[in-house]
C-alpha cells in the first residue's frame, strides 16, 4: 500500500480523505462528492477562515470524507472530488489529516503532506506514489498553485 493510502487510513477503523477549498465564498459551497457506487459515509465541514492577516477576502473551509475502507479506483475518485470542490473556489487540495497550517499553505516544506491540488480551468493533479509525493516536480506543481494564492 502507498504512503497515500495508509494515511487515509490512519486511525486503522475508517478512512478520511480530506479536502481543502479556498473561496471567496462566505460559507461552505455545496460540494457533491458522491460518484455513482462511493459514497461518503458522512461528510463533515469546517470553516478554517483565520483572520484577515491570512489570505485577505477569502475563506478556507475543510471537507472531511469519511469512508468505512479506502474508495476502488482512488485515483478516479480523488480527480473528481478536486474538480467538484474547484467549481466556484480560488485552489483546492487534498492534505492528509491535521496537515492544515496557514503558514505552510502549498509550500515545498510540506509537499508530502499534500497529494492533490486543482484551480478552476486546470486539471486536477495527483501525487499517489510515493516517488512523485516526495519529488521535485511536485514541489515545482505546488508553487504554482500557491501563487494563486496571493
Amino acid at each position: 500500500m502507498s504512503t497515500v493510502a495508509d494515511a487515509l487510513t490512519w486511525d486503522g477503523v475508517r478512512c478520511v480523505i480530506s479536502v481543502f477549498v479556498v473561496t471567496v465564498a462566505k460559507t461552505a459551497p455545496r460540494v457533491d462528492f458522491r460518484d455513482g457506487e462511493v459514497v461518503p459515509s458522512a461528510v463533515r465541514t469546517y470553516d478554517l477562515t483565520a483572520d484577515e492577516d491570512y489570505l485577505p477576502g477569502r475563506h478556507v473551509f475543510e471537507y472531511d470524507l469519511i469512508f468505512d475502507d479506502v474508495p476502488e479506483e482512488l485515483a478516479r475518485y480523488l480527480e473528481v472530488c478536486l474538480r467538484r470542490a474547484c467549481e466556484g473556489a480560488v485552489v483546492a487540495w487534498l492534505g492528509f489529516e491535521g496537515s492544515f497550517n496557514y503558514d505552510y499553505l502549498l509550500v515545498p516544506e510540506v509537499a508530502d503532506q499534500i497529494y492533490g491540488v486543482c484551480a478552476p480551468g486546470a486539471p486536477a493533479e495527483l501525487a499517489l506514489e510515493d516517488e512523485a509525493l516526495v519529488g521535485e516536480r511536485w514541489r515545482e506543481a505546488l508553487q504554482r498553485y500557491a501563487r494563486a494564492l496571493s
